[in-house]
């Protein structure tokens, strides 16, 4: 008996219904209707502020298109700052959060080891380059007081910011709005050492120190200015770790260098061959 085509595409549709019904739909809405805890913001949370249980609730939300990364636990995310102002009903991601404190001033975020953040006062216009200095430049520190004398522990010191008398940072790369009044720089942000930090703080307190710009722009020249910078406090503060010009290098555990160990193994040869060579008249009678 030979089937006609309707019956066969009546036959075919059936089944696709049946495999729809069955399989596909529940797969659908499982995915659809299923459940996750996610934190959820209940109360404003500003940049700079931190995540914590009064600003945040979780609660139960369907997965379905959740955003990859959304914060399914207060453990995950409490203590952390915002990095954006947040607002009741968002959900927490990545990008929103950081657990670094948000600074306007980054390079406070990252002070190499050993080294210390210290500022000192533009007294005057002048004493601070007219209002010019920049993050990132080399400066040289002299100090006033009877007289103008370089400082040779400040030769060459990196600006981490300029900021005004409010303590609000100057963007001195930018040129004032015409309606708008320049910030007036008030106070310089420096990376030191801690024998530089000292000399700083005797030169905040004792006369006027004026900056000259050095470097700028130029990160291999300022690598090489300030790595001279540090030779220099070596030799004013450590000088017993500097090596005599021209000495030879000993081993940290104080035993000598293979050379001089073969001159003194070349003079305990000779002393032996003298002895050797000594006539037998010169050793005394039995």
């Amino acid at each position: 008996m030979k089937l006609n085509n309707r019956f066969i595409f009546g036959l075919l549709s059936l089944l696709l219904a049946a495999v729809t019904a069955f399989v596909a739909l529940p797969v659908i809405a499982r995915q659809t209707n299923g459940k996750t805890e996610v934190v959820r913001v209940t109360a404003p949370i500003l940049k700079g502020e931190t995540v914590n249980a009064d600003n945040t609730e979780t609660v139960e939300v369907g997965s379905y298109n959740l955003p990859s990364g959304t914060a399914r636990s207060l453990d995950d995310v409490k203590g952390l700052y915002a990095t954006t102002d947040l607002f009741p009903g968002d959900y927490i991601l990545p990008a929103k959060v950081s657990p670094v404190p948000i600074s306007s001033d980054t390079a406070l975020n990252s002070i190499p080891s050993g080294k210390v953040a210290i500022s000192l006062t533009i007294q005057t216009l002048a004493s601070g380059l007219s209002d010019k200095l920049q993050p990132g430049d080399i400066i040289r520190i002299y100090h006033f007081l009877d007289v103008a004398v370089e400082v040779p522990e400040l030769r060459f010191v990196r600006v981490l910011s300029v900021t005004d008398s409010g303590g609000v940072n100057v963007d001195n790369t930018r040129e004032p709005l015409e309606d708008g009044e320049k910030q007036q720089s008030a106070t310089i942000t420096v990376l030191a050492s801690p024998e530089q930090a000292r000399t700083i703080t005797l030169l905040e307190n004792d006369g006027i120190a004026h900056v000259a710009l050095v470097s700028r722009g130029n990160e291999k020249i300022a690598e090489e200015l300030l790595a001279e910078q540090e030779c220099t406090l070596q030799e004013i503060y450590f000088p017993e770790t500097l090596l005599p010009e021209g000495a030879p290098p000993t081993e940290s555990d104080g035993t000598e260098t293979g050379t001089d160990s073969e001159d003194r193994a070349t003079d305990g040869n000779e002393s032996s061959a003298s002895g050797e060579n000594r006539p037998e008249s010169d050793s005394p009678e039995a």
